[in-house]
């Protein structure tokens, strides 16, 4: 990382760690795990998550696994971690319940569409969500990924709800919503005086869009970003993390000594 680049991110990380109230939230899959063809083989980098763990046991600091995951798959993939707050489904699955029985008849409409234009596609995968249903382009081969293509898209123009595209991926969500949804619904439940969210994907400029003035960025990897701050991988991302955990236990070991008298000694 370039000086400069590294002294940005550096006052970010004492400024947050400075934070009365804090929230760290970040997306999964290519944030706190590398980008793997399937995505059932993502594991979390141990370094960032035993941040996260630390962090979550700093006072006054809270921490988020935002991710368009399926929640129970989020919950397996991160394993047993009750000191994180979880949203899955693209925020989907924080708040809303369970879908509508009208609501999955909808997406068992379109799974099946979907399941029949792909079928003879190598590679192609559809995954079904709570909230959605899912064509995933990464294991394709590059000969047919205009077939694949042309065959979602043909669908996907069909769709009466919101589409979200990711990496690799066309997601057919059967409530709108987002990643930014998901972090206005903790700002309102947590109250923090400061936020940083961390993400790779286009799904994550939402997140971003509905960060505050104060409130800190970071786009892991290349891509175009309204992101304030730049990390170039996840091994980047369990440095920054743990950099911050440092600094908060820091800060809450000094706030947590008693304050000695200005009398006799």
């Amino acid at each position: 990382m370039p000086g400069s680049a590294r002294g940005v991110i550096e006052a970010a990380v004492a400024r947050l760690a400075a934070a009365e109230r804090l929230l760290v939230a970040s997306d999964f899959d290519g944030v706190l795990a590398p980008l793997v063809d399937d995505p059932n083989d993502a594991r979390p980098q141990p370094a960032s998550i035993e941040a996260l763990q630390r962090l979550a046991h700093c006072g006054q600091t809270h921490v988020a696994v935002v991710s368009g995951r399926d929640l129970a798959v989020l919950r397996r993939l991160l394993g047993p971690h009750d000191d994180f707050m979880l949203a899955g489904s693209h925020g989907a699955e924080l708040e809303a319940g369970a879908p509508t029985a009208a609501e999955r008849r909808l997406l068992q409409t379109f799974r099946s569409r979907l399941v029949q234009a792909m079928s003879g596609i190598p590679g192609a995968h559809v995954e079904d969500k709570p909230f959605s249903v899912a064509a995933h382009y990464r294991r394709v081969p590059g000969p047919h990924r205009d077939r694949a293509s042309a065959a979602v898209e043909e669908i996907v123009a069909r769709w009466p709800h919101k589409v979200v595209r990711g990496k690799d991926v066309v997601e057919l969500m059967v409530r709108a919503a987002t990643k930014g949804d998901a972090i206005l619904s903790l700002r309102r439940r947590l109250a923090p005086t400061l936020v940083v969210y961390l993400g790779d994907d286009v799904t994550d400029e939402d997140a971003f869009e509905v960060l505050g003035p104060d409130d800190v960025g970071v786009k892991v990897g290349p891509g175009e970003t309204i992101a304030g701050h730049r990390l170039e991988d996840p091994s980047a991302v369990g440095l920054f993390l743990a950099a911050l955990a440092d600094a908060r236990q820091l800060r809450s070991a000094r706030s947590s000594r008693p304050e000695v008298g200005r009398g006799g000694r």
